[in-house]
């Protein structure tokens, strides 16, 4: 029998000690624990026993991160951070926020420039074709 690779290798396993980067029902942001059971396709969570003594299920993903990338995660929000901030105060350029997946992506209500523009270059085709 092969082993199949692993479809996202950054994904976490029994075993993983985790830091908690949320606050789990009595467990505050900073608790360190270990993933017992991993469970979900479409959501995963997770069962942590936390150095606490508590065991807790359906820790959401996004409120754990491995110990050994908790420096990655803190960058990573401080980055995002740093972007909401240019783009909220008006000093950044917000159709590159949003080319590069910042803030503005998801459909926070702005458009980008170059699509307005493009909307605007196709209207006016159509009301030449229907003119001429």
């Amino acid at each position: 029998m092969l082993l199949r690779k692993r479809s996202d290798p950054d994904a976490l396993r029994v075993g993983d000690r985790v830091v908690a980067v949320q606050p789990v029902g009595a467990i505050p942001v900073g608790t360190r624990g270990r993933i017992k059971l991993v469970d979900g396709f479409g959501w995963t969570r997770y069962w942590v026993a936390w150095e606490t003594g508590e065991w807790i299920g359906s820790v959401d993903a996004h409120a754990v991160v491995a110990v050994d990338r908790l420096a990655q995660y803190h960058a990573d929000r401080a980055a995002a951070e740093t972007r909401a901030a240019l783009v909220t105060a008006g000093g950044g350029d917000a159709p590159a926020a949003v080319a590069d997946g910042g803030p503005g992506d998801g459909g926070g209500g702005r458009v980008p420039e170059h699509l307005l523009e493009r909307a605007r270059q196709a209207r006016e085709r159509k009301a030449a074709q229907a003119a001429g």
